[in-house]
């Protein structure tokens, strides 16, 4: 099997969310946060043939990239790499009892919030927490357009930012996100928000979606 460099980077960006991974037969790959705050799911083109373990992700990717053109055959307690430059790898499973993997599939309650946030403005809702050091994202609105807001939770007299995202609405929410939690892969993404504390992230372009915990300051309706 070869891993493609979509598969790849949604593996990397994986290994930001959970350290270990653990691959389950078929094209569906699945992490969540030690936390819990943060679960991810994608779809991908290769088809897993076993179930295996990965400790550690981004060891296991810089592994594969020690070969050329790396070709993978899974076995029964390893992974054998091997490459077109005559470089070999075995790679040891993990035991699957001491990762940290999804138990169920999130159901998403009903959502009163969903909208499109283009990767540009993802993107300064970014740069402008690492500029100002807020830990804080707000989506809010009161009957008109919805405002993206990266601010200090703790302190109101801070600096803030703020992004009109030009989305009209008629709902009352301010629905508060941890900029710790925004682990997504670069792209525009769906969101869809719900007042029972979860959150769904589509992106648009890739298949990988992610469900994100609100901060329990979040407000619904008046």
């Amino acid at each position: 099997m070869n891993i493609s460099s979509e598969t790849i980077n949604i593996l990397k960006n994986f290994s930001g969310i959970n350290a270990n991974l653990v691959f389950k037969p078929g094209q569906g790959l699945s992490t969540i946060s030690e936390a819990k705050t943060i679960m991810a799911k994608a779809t991908v083109t290769e088809d897993f043939p076993v179930e295996f373990g990965v400790y550690d992700l981004s060891e296991f990717l810089s592994v594969m990239n020690l070969v050329d053109s790396p070709t993978l055959v899974f076995e029964d307690k390893s992974v054998f790499i091997h490459g077109s430059g005559g470089q070999k790898v075995r790679y040891y499973y993990s035991e699957l009892e001491i990762l940290t993997q999804p138990t169920k599939d999130i159901t998403m309650p009903e959502c009163e919030v969903n909208f499109n946030l283009s990767a540009d403005n993802l993107d300064k809702i970014k740069k402008a927490a690492a500029v100002l050091g807020h830990a804080e994202l707000m989506f809010s609105c009161e009957g008109g357009d919805i405002t993206a807001k990266v601010f200090d939770e703790k302190d109101a007299t801070a600096n803030t930012f703020d992004i009109d995202l030009g989305i009209a609405s008629t709902e009352i929410f301010k629905y508060v996100f941890s900029i710790s939690n925004l682990k997504m892969l670069h792209g525009d993404y769906n969101v869809s928000i719900s007042s029972k504390l979860i959150s769904n992230w589509k992106n648009t372009n890739t298949p990988v979606e992610y469900f994100i915990a609100l901060e329990k300051s979040s407000k619904y309706g008046v």
